[in-house]
Parts: structure tokens; sequence; C-alpha cells
């Protein structure tokens, strides 16, 4: 069930979570009513002050967790742009080799450039997974025609510069595919979720020996949390939300092998 968390939509995700949340301030309420029935003294300095404590931790896991979310994000960015300038790279310096040798490589490279393009722009899933290995695996001719360079025993910058820019090629590749299939702990964020409802109970709980009971204002907390929460997870979802790395710079510098 943990692990299965992945599996539930982010459509899903805030509503079922205010809803818990919603349910946990009740509880709190009914809880508080049942303990201290015929009170009615509002909000005490001792409730106040361990509500702020809750509230005050809740908001700093949420911090932290929305943090390390963008970083992956930027991370995922920074390795998308990485890529691209060592595709071009690689295909600048094929330029400089005998033409039946540069016209291979170049070939090689935009086939697997374009496949690169293809598995980056599928959403998570099996589909992506199988994208990706069939990328590594046009990745091979683009190593053998590298290795054909370096056996000819070319010596100078330039064989030097290719297989400095094939193992960038490389690097990259197999970075921006490790930094995809890493997310945040979901047993964190499970946490992070029973937190929030837990928080929610203990705030109703203390809000119920209060004539006004702040449904609305309350309500209206529970949504702006779930909400966030639906950030962290879309962040943390490489192509899965509405918060994803653009292609674009990738997929030009595809193109442009094929001039």
């Amino acid at each position: 069930m943990v692990d299965g968390f992945w599996s539930w939509s982010l459509i899903a995700v805030v509503p079922v979570l205010l809803a818990a949340m919603i349910a946990g301030h009740e509880t709190g309420m009914r809880l508080h009513g049942r303990l201290r029935a015929g009170e009615d003294e509002g909000v005490s300095s001792d409730e106040g002050f361990i509500l702020s404590g809750v509230l005050g931790l809740l908001a700093l896991l949420m911090g932290f967790s929305f943090s390390m979310a963008l970083n992956r994000l930027e991370d995922r960015r920074d390795l998308m742009l990485s890529e691209t300038s060592a595709v071009g790279y690689l295909a600048m310096l094929a330029e400089g080799l005998p033409p039946e040798q540069a016209g291979a490589l170049k070939a090689d490279l935009k086939r697997y450039a374009a496949a690169r393009l293809t598995a980056a722009e599928l959403p998570d899933g099996p589909e992506r997974l199988k994208a990706e290995q069939q990328a590594a695996d046009l990745r091979a001719p683009v190593a053998a025609g590298v290795r054909a360079v370096l056996r000819q025993g070319t010596s100078g910058p330039h064989a030097v510069a290719l297989a400095a820019a094939y193992d960038t090629l490389e690097d990259t590749a197999v970075r921006r595919q490790a930094l995809t299939q890493a997310h945040l702990p979901a047993r964190v964020l499970w946490l992070l979720a029973a937190y929030a409802v837990i928080s929610a109970a203990m705030l109703g709980y203390a809000l119920a020996g209060s004539r006004a009971r702040h449904r609305v204002a309350s309500t209206t907390l529970y949504l702006l949390i779930a909400l966030a929460f639906g950030v962290i997870l879309d962040l943390d979802r490489p192509r899965a939300g509405a918060i994803v790395v653009d292609q674009t710079p990738f997929e030009q510098t595809v193109q442009s092998l094929g001039r």
C-alpha cells in the first residue's frame, strides 16, 4: 500500500487529503465534547501553545518536502540542458572527421538523440522504461563510432575532445535517467499526510470550546495544506503532472542534427 501511493491520481490526492483533514477536525471536536462536556472556555493558553507548535512543525515538514521536490525539478532541468549541450558538441566534433565517418556518426547520434527525446516526453510507466532502454541500446552504435576513430590512432586535441564529449553524453544520460526514477520516499509522504490529519484533529479539539468554531477558516486552511501537498507530489513526478521540464532545447538540437 505504501508503494501504491505513487499510482494515485494527483486529482484525487487533494480532495482525499482535504476530506481526511475535515474528518480529523470533526473527530477532534467530538473528542473535546466528550472529555470536557459543559465547558465553554475558548482556546486556553496551553492549548494555543501546543497548537502553535504542531502547526509550526507541519509547516516546517511541508517546507522541507517542497524544497527537496523543487530542487529535484531544477536538477532534472540542468541535466536536460547538459545532455542537450553534449549532443550538440559531439555533433560539432563529428564534422571534423572524414566525410564517411562523420555521416555515420551523425546519423547514429540523431537516432539516439531522437530516442532520448521520445523517452523524456513519455509519462512515467512501463512505456517510458521501455523507451529508455531502446535509447540506451541506440547509444551503442555512437560509442562504436567514437571507438573506431580512436582505434585509428589519431592523436591530438580533436580525438581527446571527441572521447570527452561522448563520456559527457553517456554520463548525463545515465544521471538523468536515474534522477527521473528517483522520488521523495513514499513513507515520508504518508507520514506527512498523516501528520496533517492529526494536526487538523488537534485544531478541532482546541477550537471546540469556542463559541465560534471557525469551520470556514479551518476548512480554508485545510484546503491550502492539501493543495500544497498536491504541488509537492506534482513537482516530484517528472512526467505525470502539470509541472514538467520543458524539452524544447533538446528538441531543437535533435532537429538541427538532420540539417
